[in-house]
């Protein structure tokens, strides 16, 4: 938000605190006047409600304006029925009841509650069952506190049909409200200050119903009139001050996860449970002895068991969810680490092997080399053979590169097929391989390069039939102490080169200069024992 918008919602603002200092003014002034024309001053607050809803409709927009204006319509009959109560109040006048104050009341918590009806439907979009099954336990069980403490006693009054009727309905209006009220604020999650400021409207507005009637029921009469008539006051000015905010027309978010249950509101609705067991242990107004009255607070008790079990299958519902989501969630988990491994290894593999033969290639030779020259001694002899295909190119000149990888794949094959377990065949590049030998003896290492010359006598059969013949030419390198892999590598490079020299098709071990001096028949040439195939 730009430092424009937020100037501009201030002085938005500015209006609903100016109209809550005017009316807090009135307020007060009604408690510090002693003359009987402060009871009028409650027709101003009322009045001035419907025209503040009004503006702040117009000067906000909020998502839903029909049900700010079924609360603005609501204050006319509230404002109307003040004037009377209070025209009678300056006369020294009783009020009359039931009389037409009472109707204009009653009009008042009608449309009251269809705007509560409005704005709860627009917020919640749709049923949610657990917060409704929370607030009817809400209302059950202030529902068993306004019959022991208000109806009750009003029953047992020598009020007539008419006005006793009419002295039932307040009360239950009120728990109309008190529902709606309880489904709002369990079923919203983020609040803003214009839904804060209507739910302290509804609250203030029950309390000072509550304490009213409850004192008139029990007593007789209105103790604490004043105070009521300030909770009422002070009631319709949050309300007046929640249409102007600029908050009404951000909308409110439903709470996440409705159905999960937490440890204070299970607490909540353990205790307004037990409320009703309380109140006829208490025997409150002698309800024991009224079994009317003990039918209503068990019919009540057991509305309440069921409301509360249906909540305990939701949150069952909801745990089961839970359990569901999360194993969901981890089974993902695990497939996504599983593939990461998978990926890891293909990697990894891609990263050691040739691609073409499938073969290790020079980087890990060079690892395992590493490896075995390291631990290299005199008791055992590491071997390292490099070999290089003789007439590779005449392959790939006459039958084309196809057929030229087809070869080194059936090379790699069969080389694969002559060498023991534990030894390492990888491909250098090209036409060129190396096998990594342990744990030999020198002329255990001379059979075995023989084995490996001998294994190329037999042609290589390619794609349509073509029958190829290719030997190899073999660069030894025996090792017994500690080597650097550059050496070895260099070395049998080396031997390889004076095998290609003394002819091809044979292999050629790595000697020292003091030996290059004897004979070329005892240089360490191995010949293949087949004829020799360029």
């Amino acid at each position: 938000m730009s430092k424009a918008q937020v100037r501009l919602v201030s002085r938005h603002d500015a209006v609903a605190w100016a109209y809550a200092a005017a009316g807090i003014a009135v307020i007060v002034t009604y408690l510090v006047t002693s003359s009987t024309a402060r009871y009028m001053l409650p027709v101003v607050i009322s009045a001035s409600v419907a025209l503040a809803i009004v503006v702040g409709v117009a000067r906000n927009k909020p998502p839903s304006a029909l049900p700010w204006y079924l609360f603005a319509a609501a204050m006319a009959p509230f404002a109307a029925a003040d004037t009377i109560w209070g025209l009678y109040q300056v006369r020294g006048v009783e009020v009359p009841f039931p009389g037409v104050a009472d109707w204009l009341y009653l009009a008042t918590y009608l449309l009251f509650t269809a705007g509560l009806v409005m704005l709860a439907r627009h917020q919640a979009g749709h049923l949610h069952w657990a917060g409704l099954l929370d607030a009817g336990i809400v209302t059950l069980g202030a529902g068993m506190l306004c019959w022991a403490f208000i109806i009750a006693p009003y029953l047992r009054s020598e009020l007539t049909a008419w006005p006793l009727a009419m002295t039932i309905v307040y009360p239950v209006t009120d728990l109309v409200l008190l529902s709606i009220a309880a489904r709002l604020m369990l079923t919203t999650g983020t609040r803003t200050l214009s839904f804060l400021l209507v739910i302290g409207w509804l609250v203030v507005l029950l309390a000072a119903d509550g304490l009213y009637y409850g004192t008139l029921a029990t007593t007789g009469t209105a103790i604490a009139e004043d105070v009521s008539e300030v909770g009422w006051m002070v009631s319709s000015l949050l309300l007046g001050t929640a249409a102007l905010h600029s908050s009404v027309a951000r909308p409110t978010q439903l709470a996440e996860d409705q159905e999960r249950l937490s440890h204070q509101r299970l607490s909540i609705l353990i205790a307004l449970i037990l409320m009703g067991p309380l109140i006829v242990l208490a025997n409150v107004g002698g309800i024991q002895d009224q079994p009317v009255n003990i039918t209503v607070i068990v019919g009540l008790m057991a509305g309440l068991s069921l409301l509360l079990v249906l909540r305990i299958v939701f949150l069952a519902r909801y745990a089961q969810g839970r359990a569901t989501e999360a194993r969901t969630q981890a089974d993902a988990l695990a497939a996504s680490l599983r593939e990461q491994a998978q990926l890891q290894e293909k990697l990894s593999y891609q990263a050691t092997h040739d691609p073409l033969t499938g073969l290790a290639n020079r980087a890990l030779l060079n690892e395992r080399l590493e490896f075995a020259l390291g631990r290299c001694s005199a008791m055992t002899t590491t071997g390292l053979l490099i070999l290089d295909l003789d007439g590779f190119k005449e392959v790939n000149d006459t039958l084309g590169h196809p057929a030229g990888d087809e070869l080194l794949v059936d090379v790699a094959r069969r080389l694969m097929g002559r060498v023991r377990k534990q030894d390492l065949v990888a491909r250098l590049g090209g036409d060129e391989f190396a096998l990594l030998v342990e744990d030999v003896d020198v002329s255990t290492l001379h059979v075995y390069t023989s084995r490996i010359l001998d294994s190329f006598k037999d042609p290589f059969m390619l794609a349509h039939s073509h029958s190829v013949h290719v030997t190899t030419s073999i660069g030894v390198r025996s090792v017994t102490k500690p080597t650097p892999p550059s050496d070895a590598m260099r070395d049998a490079d080396t031997a390889l080169y004076r095998a290609k020299t003394a002819g091809k098709n044979q292999a050629a071990f790595f000697e020292s200069p003091r030996q290059h001096s004897l004979s070329k028949a005892q240089e360490g040439v191995i010949p293949s024992r087949g004829p020799e195939r360029t």
